[in-house]
């Protein structure tokens, strides 16, 4: 039934089979010995890795090297040093001052007249803080260091759970390869034999061109696999720090799987005690409530406290003085504060439903 439209149709169809399948031909030509299972596997992994590293060893090496992590840890000698900063005390002030000396006229220089003309003065004075701020300020920074701490517990845990992810990557990504190597193998074959039929004439050329180029998914399977593995192993690099590992590392381990027997409520109660960045959400109210008595003790007015001595005119004295600021304008500001808190309050409250009585 076919007519010269058919035989033109199918003569473009396997002309075309053809010059896709022209560069798989190519290549089977110039290597006509078929390719074994083990000679696949080691054109796969070409390069012998100079390191392998375990699970626990990449946790390790994340916790010791991982830059984002140090910077972290870096928060806490910070806070210690607040912490050594909030519990100094103020340093007394040391004056001196002297007056009426003869600088321009030096033959008045003597011990008479520095005695009965000139005038010399002493003093120190102190600041006394009032309502235990240092006290306070040395609780509110300690309880800073005790979040950041937490804090950091919890950089380290999530660093711990990305690595173990981003391991079990590299793992999956391995697995993916040998599968796409053994599928390549399987699939070599079939093309190895197909060409043994072709060549004896019990094949057509359409058909094998046909199962050539079948050959290329399956190696365009492979190379994507590889492509994944690089990848996964770049980002882990990147999470155990760049020294760590060299260039051409590789992981040890396998796809195993570890039952975890525990129950919902045990398991609840676990991650409610070690979770870290519960205990740094509940150590933050402590924080704040430190914070919040540290501002109500700032609210005493400090008393300072100078002790002056005084010399002239032959004659020797000695002054006690003491200061404090006047909070007239701090509690006029204060008072200024809370009516307008209170204004925005009303502002803020829910207006209340009117209701009109209509007439019957």
């Amino acid at each position: 039934m076919g007519g010269p439209g058919s035989s033109r149709l199918r003569r473009g169809f396997v002309l075309s089979t053809a010059l896709l399948a022209m560069p798989v031909l190519v290549t089977g030509q110039q290597s006509s010995v078929p390719q074994t299972p083990q000679a696949t596997k080691q054109a796969a992994n070409t390069q012998n890795p100079s390191l392998r590293i375990t699970l626990d060893e990449a946790i390790r090496m994340a916790l010791q090297h991982n830059h984002a992590l140090q910077a972290l840890r870096s928060t806490i000698r910070q806070s210690e040093a607040e912490e050594i900063t909030a519990n100094l005390r103020p340093n007394p002030v040391l004056g001196l001052d002297t007056q009426y000396l003869p600088i321009f006229q030096p033959d008045k220089f003597s011990g008479d007249y520095l005695n009965e003309q000139s005038e010399f003065d002493a003093g120190i004075g102190y600041l006394f803080e009032r309502g235990k701020k240092r006290q306070h300020r040395l609780q509110a920074a300690r309880d800073v260091t005790t979040v950041t701490r937490s804090q950091v517990a919890d950089g380290e845990r999530q660093l711990t759970y990305n690595v173990g992810q981003q391991f079990v990557d590299v793992v999956l990504a391995q697995s993916t390869i040998d599968l796409a190597v053994q599928d390549l193998d399987s699939f070599q074959r079939t093309v190895n034999i197909s060409n043994e039929r072709y060549h004896i004439g019990d094949m057509s050329e359409g058909d094998f061109l046909k199962i050539k180029l079948q050959l290329l998914q399956f190696q365009t399977d492979l190379s994507a696999a590889k492509l994944a593995k690089v990848q996964a192993l770049a980002a882990l690099r990147q999470l155990l720090g760049f020294e760590s590992v060299p260039d051409d590392y590789d992981v040890r381990g396998n796809l195993e799987y570890q039952p975890v027997h525990a129950d919902v409520n045990g398991l609840k109660s676990l991650a409610a005690l070690n979770r870290p960045d519960l205990r740094a959400a509940q150590q933050g109210v402590t924080a704040a409530e430190s914070q919040l008595a540290l501002q109500k003790a700032e609210g005493k007015m400090d008393v300072t406290g100078t002790f002056n001595y005084t010399h002239t005119s032959g004659t020797s004295s000695a002054a006690l003085y003491y200061s404090m600021p006047c909070p007239s304008l701090t509690g006029t500001k204060a008072k200024s504060h809370a009516r307008i808190t209170r204004s925005r309050k009303r502002e803020n409250r829910p207006a209340k439903p009117h209701s009109k009585s209509l007439p019957m």
